[in-house]
């Protein structure tokens, strides 16, 4: 499992340091698991994209003030799913979006897609929270090293309301990778 202080890291170097991680979730005994290949920073009470600007707290976005290293996970639209890591301390509400993943174990159905990996991976609300360093949820390192030239940057998707903060390039994405979400 990552150790607490990965995610104390600046939020910016999490989102990067993610890909070629593994997200894996333990559901009915069975353990579902890939390898992050996709993922996108948000900078809090800075960022207009970012569930906890200006400070806003709700029951919604209460996760986003827990030490790095929880879950936070949020429903879209009214239907799925986006699973984030929350990044920093208490008065630094960050997290990284998991974007996509590289399916590796008992998942058959597309993961290039928040929704679509949180669909996979059996994560829903309940988990929303939680800390990431034990069953059911949880990232480990194992060993795969994406090489800078490898890691692709730009802008995030989806958040054309964000005015300036749409145009900053919080997304980070393993080159040629089939699994990413968009290229």
């Amino acid at each position: 499992m990552l150790p607490n202080d990965f995610y104390m890291q600046p939020t910016k170097t999490v989102a990067e340091q993610l890909l070629g991680k593994q997200l894996t979730r333990i559901w009915r005994g069975k353990k579902l698991s890939g390898i992050i290949v996709e993922t996108e920073a948000y900078l809090g009470l800075k960022d207009k994209a970012a569930h906890a600007y200006g400070g806003r707290k709700t029951e919604r976005t209460k996760a986003f003030y827990l030490p790095g290293g929880h879950s936070y996970i949020y429903l879209i639209y009214g239907m799925y799913h986006c699973f984030n890591v929350v990044c920093g301390d208490e008065t630094r509400p960050e997290a990284v979006l998991i974007r996509a993943i590289q399916p590796t174990m008992d998942i058959e159905n597309p993961t290039n897609g928040p929704g679509k990996l949180c669909r996979e991976l059996k994560i829903a609300k309940p988990l929303n929270g939680l800390p990431l360093n034990a069953p059911p949820i949880f990232i480990e390192d194992i060993g795969i090293n994406i090489h800078k030239c490898d890691i692709k940057r730009g802008p995030r998707i989806g958040i054309d309301y964000a005015q300036e903060a749409r145009d900053w390039a919080l997304r980070f994405w393993i080159r040629n990778n089939a699994f990413v979400s968009r290229n």
